[in-house]
C-alpha cells in the first residue's frame, strides 16, 4: 500500500504490513479491516488481530493437530500461549509448555498445558523425551525465532512428527540439520506466517470460540498501559514480566 502520511520534512511515513501502531488514531486501508459484531472488549479483540491468530492458527491451520496428540510448545509468551490454547481446542491429550520464566509456565498451565518444562532444570528435549517414554512429541512448535530453539523443536518431535516454526527469526539467521535424520526420521518441517490464517474466516471463528468460553483471551492480558507507557511495556515484555500488555 502506498504511504499516505508525511513527516514535517516531507518524507513519507510507512507502516509495517499497511497498518499503524502506537497512535491515538489511524487511517487504515479497507483491505486491512475485518468487520465483526461482538460484545468482546477491545483489548481482547486487539489480541485476535495478531498474536492469537498467529498462535491458534498455527495449531489449527498449519499443524492441524489431531485429537489425542502430544504437543510441545517452546516459548510461552503471548503467541506461545495462543498455540497452547489452539492445541487444547484441537483436543491434544498432552501439552508440554517449555519456558524458563515461571510466570509463563504458570499461565500455560492455566490455559491448558498439562506438563511444565523448565529448561533451567535440564535439557528440555530430554525432559520431553522422558515424559513421553522416549518417544517425543507428535507436534513441536518453536515460538521464539532462534536457530537453536528451532533445532530444539526438531529434536523434540518424534519420528514422523511435525515441527512448526512460528517464531520470526532474523533475516540472516540459518539452521543446520543433520542430513541423514532429516531423511530417515521423516519429520515434517513447516513454516507458519500469521497462523496460515484467512482472516475473514478466522477472526469470526476465534471470536465465537471466545464468546463460548473455549478460547480465554482475558487471562492473556497481564497489563493495561497508556500510550506514553509503551517503552516500559516493551521493557516488561523483554524481561518476561507479562504475557501481553495492551495499550488502552
Amino acid at each position: 500500500m502506498a504511504p499516505r502520511g508525511t513527516r514535517q520534512d516531507g518524507t513519507p511515513v510507512t507502516a509495517m504490513t499497511g497498518l499503524g501502531t502506537f497512535a491515538e488514531t489511524m487511517t487504515v486501508d479497507e483491505a486491512a479491516l475485518v468487520k465483526v459484531e461482538t460484545d468482546l472488549p477491545d483489548e481482547q479483540l486487539a489480541l485476535i488481530g495478531c498474536g492469537v491468530t498467529t498462535g491458534v492458527g498455527a495449531a489449527l491451520n498449519t499443524a492441524r493437530i489431531e485429537p489425542g496428540s502430544s504437543v510441545a510448545v517452546i516459548g510461552c509468551g503471548g503467541v506461545g500461549q495462543a498455540v497452547i490454547q489452539g492445541a487444547r481446542i484441537a483436543g491434544a491429550a498432552r501439552i508440554f509448555a517449555v519456558d524458563p520464566v515461571e510466570l509463563k509456565r504458570k499461565t500455560a498451565e492455566q490455559l491448558g498445558a498439562t506438563d511444565l518444562v523448565d529448561p533451567a532444570q535440564g535439557d528440555p528435549v530430554e525432559q520431553v523425551q522422558a515424559l513421553t517414554g522416549g518417544r517425543g512429541a507428535d507436534y513441536a512448535f518453536e515460538v521464539i525465532g532462534l536457530p537453536e530453539t528451532i533445532l530444539q523443536a526438531w529434536n523434540t518431535a518424534r519420528r514422523g512428527g511435525t515441527v512448526v516454526v512460528v517464531g520470526a527469526p532474523r533475516m540472516d539467521a540459518t539452521v543446520t540439520f543433520p542430513a541423514f535424520p532429516l531423511f530417515y526420521d521423516e519429520k515434517r518441517l513447516l513454516g507458519c506466517i500469521y497462523g496460515s490464517a484467512q482472516v475473514k474466516r478466522d477472526f469470526h471463528r476465534f471470536i465465537a470460540l471466545t464468546e463460548t468460553g473455549r478460547l480465554d483471551l482475558g487471562s492473556m492480558v497481564s497489563r493495561r498501559v497508556s500510550l506514553d507507557e509503551v517503552n516500559d511495556a516493551f521493557r516488561a515484555m523483554q524481561a518476561g514480566e507479562v504475557i501481553r500488555s495492551v495499550i488502552v
